[in-house]
């Protein structure tokens, strides 16, 4: 393999061959940058001890991640940019190295999503002196010893064909060891592909491509409307009164932490004090903001749900804004990722409200210290989505002011895991306790214009680990993330105007929040708030279609 180095490479006797220097690089990686591969592989393979040609699978599966790593440094290294690319590689390992042993995150695409698509303040809150130091001793320094010993490289027609041969070798370890062991390793790669999620720098290249691939060189289509034939059409007594409604996305909250939903903790006071209509069976889209929040606006469901589609057509707040809504969102998190692009918005996440707001950003109440001046400015109807910090960790004890700081002892740092479990779950269930108190000064808003009809709406984008299994955080590829990840709260708060206006039957609603919910329901719902007369509709995906059936009579065709 060859690496250019320069003159004094060609001058230096003691200088490496660049192959070794590339076999060096390879068995530290291997090594130091790939616990919790050997870790997932190990249990894997434990899983599978007793079978017929045990030992054989065993073989195979180290084949093929030899097979891969060594194909990919020989089609990465060139030379000129061939020591360049190794210190990036390492620095790339390194980092994900520490995540994934650290918080348990795998480098699937939504989180490459993420990461790419994701916010200064809120990658900074990720970068702490532990990952600092940790990705300075293990990727830094190795990447800058890459950078200073000399290479001996060949010359050019001899180096391609030492590359071909490792190039035939790696694809050899990678497909003939595979078609010997049979049916044993397509079962076993088919049941734990997501190991490649946290095999470095595999996972990382994998996934960057393909974020590429999907949202970035993907042919862009001009934007398609849809449900153009929207229109409102209000019973006559709901009419006369002015409509509100407020949305209130969260971030990162999990049912489980829910009072609401039967945990020991009172976390929803204020929910419980309003009498909320909580939802006990709700799920999110995706286990991240970057899937979750473009796909409840959506008109596709989550089996169905593709982000560049979605891109490419209109939401819930285009539709609503088109028949005649006033909708306004308001952000204190990561953006709208896109959904807000065509509506009035602004973003106070880097708000200068003092009391409110620092340099680690803003706390949610940023969003409600005005409301209802925001609200008496809203024509009806009217929707306003406010986009809340909420849970978002692993800060988490950043999110919520020294007033909420109710159950302790907490974790006061983002390095979660030197925090014991039951440190890091009472700073998350401070943060739902917040929450709750931003929703509960949303209804206070709202319940005191008592001639408003008024509605309130609140859910997660998706939940949260917080060191279950040794897993942190969210992100996790949806059909094998753990339930916390996925099963998230949602509740709804009706004023009696509403209630009586609308014609909601509340004994229906009391059966209709122990079915099953999700965010499918979301577009449908508010398009369902209004009245919205269109073919986009699907009234058994609107949470109150069913428990309103006089107000559904005069308003559909």
């Amino acid at each position: 393999m060859i690496i250019q180095d320069g003159p004094v490479a060609r001058r230096a006797k003691w200088a490496l061959p660049a192959w070794g220097l590339c076999a060096v690089v390879a068995v530290y990686i291997f090594i130091a940058l790939n616990h919790s591969l050997w870790q997932e592989v190990h249990e894997a393979l434990e899983a599978s001890r007793g079978t017929s040609g045990f030992y054989a699978l065993s073989v195979t599966v180290c084949c093929r991640l030899v097979g891969n790593l060594g194909l990919t440094l020989a089609l990465l290294t060139w030379p000129r940019i061939g020591k360049a690319l190794l210190a990036v590689l390492i620095l790339v390992s390194a980092a994900s190295a520490y995540y994934a042993d650290t918080f348990g995150v795998r480098l699937n695409e939504e989180i490459i999503q993420s990461i790419f698509e994701t916010r200064r303040a809120e990658a900074m809150g990720m970068i702490t002196t532990g990952s600092v130091g940790w990705i300075a001793l293990f990727g830094l320094l190795p990447a800058v010893l890459v950078l200073l010993i000399p290479v001996r490289f060949m010359p050019k027609w001899h180096g391609l064909g030492w590359r071909a041969g490792i190039v035939l070798s790696a694809t050899t370890l990678m497909l003939v060891p595979p078609m010997l062991a049979g049916r044993n390793y397509v079962y076993f790669e088919r049941n734990h592909r997501v190991m490649y999620e946290v095999f470095n720098p595999y996972a990382a290249l994998s996934g960057t491509f393909h974020y590429l691939q999907r949202d970035v060189f993907r042919p862009k289509t001009t934007m398609t409307p849809i449900g153009t034939d929207a229109t409102l059409a209000p019973n006559a007594t709901m009419a006369a009164r002015k409509r509100v409604v407020v949305l209130v996305v969260g971030e990162t909250a999990r049912a489980e932490n829910q009072s609401l939903q039967g945990y020991a903790r009172e976390t929803n006071p204020e929910m419980k004090r309003v009498g909320a209509i909580y939802f006990r069976d709700a799920w999110s889209c995706g286990t991240a903001t970057t899937v979750s929040v473009p796909c409840m606006f959506s008109n596709m469901t989550r089996e169905k749900f593709d982000k560049p589609v979605a891109k490419a057509h209109w939401n819930a707040l285009d539709v609503l804004q088109h028949a005649g809504v006033d909708v306004f969102w308001r952000d204190n998190d990561e953006g709208c990722k896109d959904v807000c692009l065509r509506v009035p918005n602004d973003d106070l996440t880097d708000g200068k409200v003092a009391g409110l707001c620092d340099a680690n950003g803003c706390l949610d109440d940023v969003l409600v210290a005005d409301l209802p001046e925001r609200l008496a400015r809203m024509r009806s109807p009217a929707l306003l989505v406010l986009h809340i910090k909420g849970s978002h960790g692993p800060a988490y004890f950043q999110r919520y002011p020294a007033a909420f700081n109710v159950f302790k002892p907490g974790c006061d740092t983002a390095e979660v895991q030197t925090c014991s479990y039951a440190q890091v779950v009472a700073s998350y269930d401070n943060t739902i306790l917040y929450t709750d108190h931003i929703l509960g000064r949303v209804v206070d808003a709202l319940k005191a214009a008592p001639e408003v009809d008024s509605a309130m709406m609140y859910l997660s984008d998706h939940g949260e680990s917080l060191g279950e299994n040794d897993i942190y955080l969210h992100g996790a590829d949806w059909d094998t993330a753990p339930t916390q990840q996925k099963h998230i709260p949602m509740l709804m708060w009706l004023s009696p105007g509403w209630v009586r206006d609308a014609g909601v039957q509340l004994d229906c609603m009391a059966q209709r929040r122990v079915q099953p919910a999700s965010q499918d329901n979301v577009f449908h719902t508010l398009l369902g708030f209004f009245d919205a007369r269109t073919a986009a509709y699907r009234p058994e995906l609107d949470l109150l279609a069913g428990c309103r059936p006089q107000a559904l009579a005069g308003t559909r065709e």
